[in-house]
């Protein structure tokens, strides 16, 4: 679950949305009312949710959301009529007045949207590095039983795999099992 930082000029607001989402199973990083504040939060936390104000006591929403972490997305919670502008992509956005359903379900929408891109950054990481290993090994295995230079077994293995229609990591493992007897 993703970390929440509440972000309201107004302590009554904030007071209300943190019971509301600590009632729904949310963990609350900090309260704050400053734009600041929530960005020395955000910069102490791998992933969150950043629920703010249109204004806050020394920045809008606009430029809150430049300056947060990467890792965190940003609630607006505001009156539409005070958006004069279409919203960034990047920025959730949910009217006043609001029900404590809609809260919940749109924590949870972006809390879901920030875990499966963890883990897909995650798993990329993992499968880079590994496959990397792989068209190495297959890449060695060639220079040592086809007598090839580093970059014919390189050529090799992109002219296989397609003229196979596979992909390269497909073919490297296949080349590792059998020259090698193992991916």
């Amino acid at each position: 679950m993703s970390d929440i930082i509440i972000a309201f000029p107004n302590p009554g607001d904030s007071k209300v949305l943190r019971s509301i989402l600590i009632k729904n199973g949310y963990s609350i990083v900090g309260v704050v009312a400053s734009g600041a504040k929530a960005i020395n939060l955000c910069d102490d936390i791998d992933y969150g949710i950043v629920i703010c104000a249109y204004r806050l006591g020394d920045m809008q929403y606009m430029e809150l959301s430049e300056n947060i972490n990467e890792s965190c997305e940003l609630l607006l919670i505001c009156s539409p009529n005070k958006l004069n502008e279409p919203l960034s992509e990047n920025i959730n956005f949910l009217p006043m007045p609001f029900k404590v359903t809609e809260l919940v379900k749109k924590v949870g929408e972006i809390s879901d949207k920030l875990y499966y891109e963890r883990k897909r950054k995650k798993k990329q990481t993992e499968r880079g590095s590994k496959n990397f290993l792989t068209i190495q090994r297959a890449k060695e295995l060639l220079i040592k039983y086809k007598k090839m230079t580093e970059p014919q077994a390189h050529k090799y293995l992109q002219s296989s795999s397609m003229k196979n229609g596979d992909t390269i990591i497909s073919t490297a493992k296949k080349i590792c099992l059998l020259y090698g007897g193992k991916e």
